[in-house]
């Protein structure tokens, strides 16, 4: 997958995004594991910020975009290394209706299989240009 608009049709996100956003590289922010079903919430920042911002968004100086997403059916989990400051590439695959997430940097790995992944309604905040996060 070349882009978070294939995932799955979340209104509010293709409302913000006029354009296709390519999954790339994502600044790790939350990472939440339910074994009880098996899922798995990862939340993120993305460097793409939205071009048709809502009013209650507009002119308030906000410049970084925060999305996450749901992942269920999960198997095959490997976490190296987390927590970590540094982003992460990321890369989506379908194969075989299977879709397999890969996180990496050059110290840290998040990876799995799942069964389907969602896209939660996305944020946007203003960071410093001092701040990480």
């Amino acid at each position: 997958m070349k882009y978070w608009n294939e995932l799955d049709k979340n209104i509010f996100f293709e409302k913000i995004f006029t354009q296709p956003v390519k999954i790339g590289e994502i600044t790790l922010f939350s990472l939440q594991i339910d074994n009880d079903r098996p899922n798995l919430g990862i939340g993120f920042d993305i460097p793409e910020f939205p071009d048709a911002l809502p009013e209650k968004w507009k002119n308030k100086g906000y410049n970084v975009c925060r999305i996450g997403i749901d992942c269920y059916g999960i198997s095959d989990l490997k976490i190296s290394n987390i927590p970590t400051r540094a982003n992460f590439t990321l890369k989506i695959t379908n194969e075989n209706g299977q879709l397999y997430f890969q996180a990496t940097n050059k110290s840290s790995l998040i990876k799995f299989k799942a069964q389907s992944i969602s896209i939660c309604d996305p944020n946007v905040y203003t960071r410093g240009k001092d701040e990480d996060f």
